[in-house]
């Protein structure tokens, strides 16, 4: 859990987020009721938003360490970074959850 304890307050909150979502999802895509493919892309768009959190700040990190030499452990990114990678994640969240809200407009 140390991966967890790590991340900021809004990595935190947005990985929640997205891990009720994708469970939600997958439940209500073993109901019947709805369209099966949203929920599906939805149930994917929530995997590759969650592996996305957890793993942005070691993508980072390789990034840099390939891209410079003699990069030291302590690089962080910066400020403008999170911000870019906040309204990434928050757009995908959103488009999980407007998977589930077609899949059961057009059901």
């Amino acid at each position: 859990m140390k991966w967890f304890k790590e991340m900021r307050k809004g990595q935190k909150v947005l990985f929640l987020i997205n891990v009720v979502l994708t469970a939600a999802l997958f439940v209500l895509s073993y109901t019947g009721y709805g369209r099966q493919e949203l929920f599906g892309i939805g149930i994917i768009m929530g995997l590759i938003n969650i592996y996305s959190i957890v793993f942005a700040r070691a993508g980072f990190k390789f990034g840099i360490a390939i891209n410079v030499d003699n990069a030291g452990d302590d690089v962080e990114p910066s400020e403008l970074k999170y911000m870019d990678w906040y309204m990434k994640w928050g757009f995908y969240t959103l488009i999980v959850i407007a998977c589930a809200v077609c899949a059961f407009v057009f059901a």
